[in-house]
């Protein structure tokens, strides 16, 4: 089995908070398990000079983000048996800090969730699993199903999107999101990514894993909901599907 795991933080590369320590955790059990394992996530400046040293340069490309034509560049590290992909772009990951503060985060994670999806057959790893952590990667599964499912190199791709801490949800304007990804609006349902008039962009997946017991009560009953039409999904974490906390 080949697993990519999208997440916006790991360590030792960069942290705030517990993601990063499951991100950074988990995929080496999974080796250990014997599966092909790696990580994406984006190159943000506060990652150290000593990590950036040991990267290798594999390519780069341009996605369309709404009216936007963005630069993506893909940076390489094995590190601890693990293969690291690490998503460039100056504009929306060369800040002063990695997220939370500005007032396009929509942008900057709309764009790593396109660009971590068309990097896949560029760098020559199609995963059977993405695994998508917290709102940041929240589109992959909705963009996955609308825009690339009839494509045969992501005919067969299933998606689990764990949430780490439910507190922060992706709320933004569904117009600000449409504009940029196009997913059409069956996608901004009740029961998908629409809350009221804002998108929640944890609500795109429909396997809702959780990593905390506080996190999985609300997260069970919602799981139970329909959320994108023909969502493929797939869960390989070590509790059952029925029961979506680690």
């Amino acid at each position: 089995m080949k697993v990519l795991f999208a997440a916006s933080e790991c360590v030792p590369f960069v942290k705030t908070g517990g993601l990063a320590d499951v991100v950074g955790a988990l995929p080496k059990r999974l080796r250990d398990l014997g599966v092909d394992v790696r990580v994406m996530l984006p190159m943000y400046s506060a990652i150290e000079p000593k990590w950036r040293e040991k990267m290798e340069h594999v390519l780069f490309f341009y996605v369309n983000l709404g009216w936007r034509r963005q630069y993506v560049g893909v940076e390489k590290l094995v590190y601890d048996g693990i293969t690291f992909y690490f998503i460039d772009n100056e504009q929306y990951f060369g800040r002063n800090y990695i997220y939370g503060y500005g007032a396009d985060e929509g942008e900057r994670f709309a764009y790593f969730c396109r660009a971590v999806l068309e990097s896949l057959p560029l760098i020559d790893f199609v995963p059977d699993v993405i695994h998508c952590n917290d709102w940041q990667t929240g589109l992959i599964p909705p963009m996955l199903d609308i825009q690339y499912r009839k494509l045969e190199q992501y005919k067969d791709v299933k998606t689990v999107f764990t949430i780490h801490n439910l507190k922060y949800q992706g709320l933004f304007q569904i117009d600000d999101i449409e504009e940029m990804v196009s997913l059409g609006e069956l996608a901004y349902t009740a029961d998908s990514l629409n809350t009221r008039s804002s998108v929640r962009s944890s609500r795109a997946a429909s396997s809702l894993p959780t990593t905390s017991p506080p996190s999985a009560p609300p997260t069970r009953r919602r799981s139970r909901l329909p959320t994108m039409a023909n969502a493929s999904t797939a869960c390989f974490a070590p509790a059952p599907i029925r029961s979506p906390a680690f």
